[in-house]
């Protein structure tokens, strides 16, 4: 299948941007007469680098103050970042990016294709998490492995032009350089020590400070795009129970950082905005650990959970999950694969699954998983544990079983089911399938959208066969944002890619004092 998205028509010639220091830090300011927005999140961003990002809180924190090339719509498609213009060559294999003249950096500098190479170059360091998504480009696989001191396929142009040059056609990555971690960073910058202890970005907010619990945002103000309507952004790290009671108060805004079914006290004093999440939330399984690494264990032990009570008891509005792929991909199970395991008496040595101690109602949730697997006859015990200290042991691969939400960062099965691909850093299963890892090569080089669709449904029956994961439920979710909130409008894709350049208050309400 061809694919096109821009077409280049003509060239931009571009005059370049000088604007004095001292003038854009005092645009940074947030004006006295405007209301500063105040988002909850469950735990302070695990890393401010977009390379190294494979949590909720960290996205978020991406998507507000750096910019890539592309930025996602709220429907799964693809619109302008940094790049005004872009264009496939006819095979495929090389996407040309011209960035927008008006694009410059939080401290006035403006954005140039190196600063694009430099950062691209950092997505498939060694040190990059996220290497897999980009190892399409030529000589990325060199340099990831020490071979080169370079990336063959980051090309630049001109000061305003960049070329990336693919192995091989593959559509997906237009979605890679739309998503949280393709971010662009200053390239005489980003290489200092202390430069993420106050990043600095392309985004719609700067960074004023950050302290231990809090994160003060800015609206930039000569934004090379839409500006947004609020002034400022506080991100404030609390658990949601005490969330809900600020926001209760009026003190927060917004609480759409956690899963929440509508029925909650705190949507009586606010607005209840209801949407699909491309999510599946799991009991994850880490089969490098006993006693997961025996199939037939993990068979019974998903077979031991009634998914469905658990459902009931906390989210009773989301969809049966069937399997590990959300529905609208290719992959989503729509009936149960009965899989019955050989053995039927569990083995006594202790399992222990680790919860977001900042879920509402985590304790009941503990009590329920509890009672749950014991009553089978399995020796469990619910580990109530901090967001940060969970994520960095999910990272470390130490986490035997864990309540996670799996949610597609990219609106492609690719990237959810490559998790399962014995290379992949992220893959958490600890899986080594040759099958598997097969299905995903295929994939990953197959352009015919149809044939694609028909590995990927291999793919996904093969991995839900593996028993890797108790699948609970996918998202409905109930985003709730003050009375005094307009223009929320959720993502498809994830919470972290709501588009907060739209959002405002509604002044007279706030003037009457609504919460």
């Amino acid at each position: 299948m061809k694919f096109f998205i821009g077409i280049i028509v003509t060239l931009i010639i571009v005059l370049g941007i000088v604007i004095s220091k001292s003038s854009l830090a005092s645009k940074l300011i947030s004006q006295k007469n405007q209301q500063v927005y105040v988002k909850a999140i469950y735990s302070m961003p695990v890393s401010y680098d977009p390379i190294k990002m494979n949590d909720g809180a960290s996205l978020i924190f991406s998507e507000l103050v750096y910019e890539g090339l592309l930025r996602f719509t709220e429907d799964y498609g693809v619109q302008a970042g940094l790049a005004e213009l872009w264009s496939a060559s006819d095979d495929g294999t090389i996407l040309t990016f011209k960035i927008n003249p008006k694009a410059i950096f939080h401290n006035g500098d403006a954005v140039t294709a190196n600063d694009v190479k430099v950062s691209l170059t950092r997505n498939v360091s060694q040190e990059s998490v996220v290497y897999k998504y980009y190892d399409v480009i030529n000589g990325a696989k060199d340099y990831h492995a020490g071979k080169a001191v370079a990336v063959d396929g980051l090309k630049v142009v001109d000061s305003n032009t960049i070329e990336i040059h693919l192995e091989k056609a593959f559509p997906p990555l237009l979605y890679v350089l739309a998503g949280a971690t393709a971010k662009i960073l200053p390239a005489k910058l980003v290489a200092k020590k202390d430069f993420f202890k106050k990043p600095i970005g392309t985004g719609p907010f700067a960074v004023q400070r950050i302290s231990e619990n809090k994160i003060y945002l800015t609206r930039f103000a000569v934004y090379h795009s839409k500006l947004p309507q609020i002034s400022g952004m506080e991100l404030v790290m609390m658990d949601q129970k005490d969330a809900m009671e600020e926001a209760t108060l009026g003190k927060i805004h917004d609480l759409s950082s956690w899963p929440m079914n509508g029925q909650e006290a705190v949507f009586k004093s606010g607005k209840d905005i209801s949407s699909i999440v491309a999510d599946t939330w799991v009991i994850g399984l880490n089969a490098r650990l006993k006693p997961f690494d025996n199939l037939e264990v993990r068979k019974l032990f998903q077979q031991s959970f009634d998914t469905q009570k658990f459902r009931d008891t906390f989210y009773p509005d989301a969809k049966v999950a069937f399997g590990y792929v959300p529905p609208s991909f290719p992959g989503h199970r729509t009936t149960k694969l009965e899989t019955v395991s050989k053995i039927e008496k569990p083995p006594r040595e202790l399992i222990t699954i680790n919860i977001p101690a900042e879920l509402d109602k985590s304790s009941e949730m503990a009590q329920f998983i509890t009672d749950q697997f014991n009553a089978k006859g399995w020796n469990v015990k619910v580990v109530m544990t901090k967001w940060d200290k969970m994520m960095a042991e999910y990272s470390a691969k130490t986490l035997q079983s864990f309540l996670v939400a799996m949610i597609v960062d990219y609106p492609d099965p690719e990237f959810l089911l490559n998790n399962f691909e014995s290379t992949n850093p992220d893959n958490f299963s600890g899986l080594n399938d040759p099958g598997v890892d097969s299905l995903i090569v295929q994939s990953r080089s197959t352009q015919d959208r149809i044939k694609r669709q028909s590995i990927q449904l291999e793919l996904a029956e093969r991995i839900d066969g593996l028993a890797l994961s108790i699948n609970l439920f996918h998202s409905r979710a109930h985003y709730w944002v003050s009375k005094c909130v307009e223009g929320f409008r959720p993502n498809l894709l994830a919470v972290a890619y709501t588009d907060y350049r739209n959002v405002y208050f509604d002044m007279d309400c706030l003037r009457r004092g609504a919460k």
